[in-house]
């Protein structure tokens, strides 16, 4: 029996340091696949986290002005309709007094 006791143990001993093994070379093969996939995500030119939320940040800032803008500039319009109307014929009484001024110039 003292026998099979140590011939066991070795046994023992010998798988685990096996495994002890397996798990450093694990260990290393997960640490090669990670410094390849680092160096092939640094040579891609990918933004970061950070840059990527400061450009949207700005992008929303300037869609709001935009919409701002796009108010402002139909309210513009808006007055300028209204305002335009009454200084229609005004301008009409001044085309027409100019063309007598134009022709009279011509048969001098």
């Amino acid at each position: 029996m003292q026998i099979n006791n140590r011939i066991l143990d070795d046994l023992t001993r010998v798988t685990n340091s096996a495994l002890g093994t397996m798990t450093g070379v694990k260990g290393e093969v997960d640490a090669m696949i990670r410094q390849q996939f680092e160096k092939i995500l640094m040579n891609m030119d990918l933004v970061t986290r950070e840059e990527y939320d400061v450009v949207h940040d700005v992008a929303i800032r300037a869609a709001e002005r935009i919409d701002a803008l796009e108010a402002k500039i139909a309210d513009l319009e808006t007055r300028l309709d209204t305002a335009a109307p009454a200084k229609k014929p005004a301008a009409k009484s001044n085309t027409a007094k100019a063309a007598p001024k134009t022709a009279a110039k011509k048969d001098a």
